[in-house]
């Protein structure tokens, strides 16, 4: 069945057609989820949340785009919600534009993120980006979102988006780098000592 068909038994009452749905997008949401929080316990119960939050307000969807986007917008929200309460830190974007990717050790981030020995420095680098700039390239290169799909979740413009994927690029490039340079510093020590 297609989303909007479960969408509309969903909404004539249907238990089975929710299930379906949520077996069909679960680990989507849990994945980016925990993407963001790193933390497994906080991920599975903000997905519960996420998914209790869609079945209040299935209603509410009309149609217009992707349930998939509509949905991880939910999800970002409930992610952005979490952080707030917490009073989490967002450090300050830079201006300038960048159109370069990250190049050297660090290669494509998203195959990187799929290599599992350098995937714990990729999401450690990861913490240290503005979480408006992680999140804008969890989406684009983890989820596959394209610029103008990202703007509409996060009710930003598409040329916003593009800034905040290409300062987080260039900003994720220097934290690696320089992780990268601290560990040789460590073995050159080690070496002579």
């Amino acid at each position: 069945m297609t989303d909007e068909e479960l969408i509309e038994e969903i909404k004539a009452g249907s238990k089975a057609a929710l299930e379906s749905l949520i077996q069909k997008y679960y680990y989507e949401v849990y994945s980016f989820i925990y993407r963001k929080t790193h933390q497994q316990p906080l991920s599975y119960d903000l997905t519960q949340e996420v998914f209790s939050k869609v079945f209040l307000s299935i209603a509410l969807y009309k149609g217009e785009g992707k349930f998939r986007s509509w949905l991880l917008t939910i999800a970002l929200n409930q992610i952005r919600d979490y952080m707030k309460s917490k009073q989490a830190t967002k450090k300050s974007m830079e201006n300038e534009w960048i159109e370069e990717t990250i190049e050297g050790k660090t290669g494509n981030v998203a195959y990187l993120y799929e290599k599992k020995e350098e995937s714990r420095e990729i999401k450690e680098a990861l913490k240290g980006l503005p979480e408006i700039q992680s999140e804008a390239i969890i989406l684009k290169y983890f989820h596959g979102y394209k610029y103008y799909e990202i703007a509409e979740m996060t009710k930003s413009k598409e040329t916003t988006v593009k800034s905040r994927v290409f300062q987080g690029l260039k900003k994720l490039s220097h934290i690696l780098r320089r992780d990268d340079n601290e560990g040789r510093n460590r073995s050159n020590r080690i070496g002579r000592d």
